[in-house]
């Protein structure tokens, strides 16, 4: 039940996360420096190695988690990153004909810890506008809507629309999946990401129908940009996609080959990033630019559970975790960053970072990889 916490000058936050997530074991660690106390929950546990309650008694409500790793007293918080909220997974021993009753019960217990864990403390990003933040069809319509530049998109699984859509741009449409996904076989592994489609390269219409899709008109690239955004803080990197035929349409294809550095945003395109943060009650994204030979910012999409580590490593320059550190403790959705050279780096916690990764592993449930091939997985 919710308790006096144990060090009354302490900050805490609540992360929910997996034991093999770089970024929230990392921010753990940079928390833990600065003195506040990070709880990780880490959802595949439930129910397996992680017990819940809730208990409404006496005109209050109360809830606790006792588990692997989990201090003695979970509530209350003062912060909650929802950096990666990860499914229950179900023990074997469930008989087949149980599993979809007791998934349904799961699910329900789960959402219902989700919505009382911390109704007071600073949310990032919002659980209700999590859901809504992260539909592709949504944040398309938002950003269209304010003003970004967004290429022509179909969202379908109309099998006459996806074929007209195809002959207007015929040669120059893209594909996307609403997720990246694979499937890795005995001797080959299958990526579903960004790929050139043309009408010949369509399934059958039944399979054409079971699946929607994202169609996309092709946008010809200068290079992309990765801007990350929480608060009033914002970051660009460039990234030369077109340096290498293989990430001319997805920079993510080249993995981390391709060269970074520092970029700047103009006026009007930052002012549109925070208003779509606002449209989508969000407080951190990670922006998808690119930027045409006519110098014209197109807008792909806003991940607001991005990764952003990535940036930092690969251009040192561009400091990234020590502004979020400080955004989760100033706890304010109009955080500004003062540059600090003596500030934690990427560099300083990465290697105990993946030490704390593996000991985590080794003592509570993996969630199951669903992403192969993407900065997702």
């Amino acid at each position: 039940m919710t308790r006096a916490r144990s060090w009354s000058s302490r900050l805490r936050y609540l992360i929910t996360t997996e034991p093999r997530d770089l970024h929230a074991v990392e921010v753990a660690l940079a928390l833990e420096a600065r003195g506040a106390e990070p709880v990780l929950w880490l959802g595949a546990d439930f129910p397996t190695l992680l017990a819940g309650s809730i208990e409404v008694r006496d005109g209050r409500v109360g809830w606790e988690l006792r588990g692997v790793d989990l201090p003695s007293t979970c509530p209350p918080f003062d912060g909650v990153w929802l950096r990666r909220p990860t499914a229950p997974i179900l023990p074997r021993s469930l008989h087949p004909a149980d599993r979809p009753v007791a998934e349904r019960e799961v699910r329900e217990f789960v959402s219902g810890l989700y919505q009382l864990a911390a109704p007071e403390a600073f949310w990032v990003n919002p659980l209700p506008s999590r859901g809504r933040a992260e539909s592709k069809a949504v944040q398309l319509a938002a950003a269209a809507r304010i003003g970004f530049a967004v290429p022509p998109t179909l969202l379908s699984n109309d099998p006459e629309r996806i074929g007209t859509f195809l002959a207007e741009h015929r040669g120059r449409t893209i594909y996307k999946p609403f997720f990246p996904a694979g499937w890795q076989g005995t001797a080959t592994t299958a990526v579903l990401g960004t790929s050139e489609v043309e009408a010949e390269d369509l399934p059958p219409e039944d399979i054409l129908r079971a699946t929607p899709g994202i169609f996309q008109a092709r946008v010809d690239k200068a290079y992309e940009l990765r801007v990350t955004a929480f608060g009033r803080f914002l970051a660009a990197a460039r990234i030369d996609s077109q340096a290498i035929p293989e990430s001319r349409l997805d920079s993510r294809a080249a993995g981390p080959s391709l060269p970074i550095r520092p970029a700047e945003l103009p006026p009007a395109i930052e002012r549109l990033c925070f208003e779509l943060m606002a449209q989508l009650g969000i407080v951190f994204g990670c922006f998808d630019f690119a930027v045409t030979p006519a110098g014209e910012h197109v807008f792909f999409e806003v991940n607001p559970a991005g990764q952003f580590l990535w940036v930092e490593e690969a251009c040192p320059e561009i400091r990234l975790l020590a502004p979020f550190v400080e955004f989760l403790l100033a706890r304010r959705a109009d955080f500004r960053w003062r540059p600090d050279a003596a500030a934690i780096r990427h560099a300083d916690l990465a290697g105990a970072a993946l030490r704390r990764m593996e000991e985590l592993a080794a003592r509570h449930v993996e969630a199951p990889q669903v992403f192969i091939g993407s900065e997702e997985a």
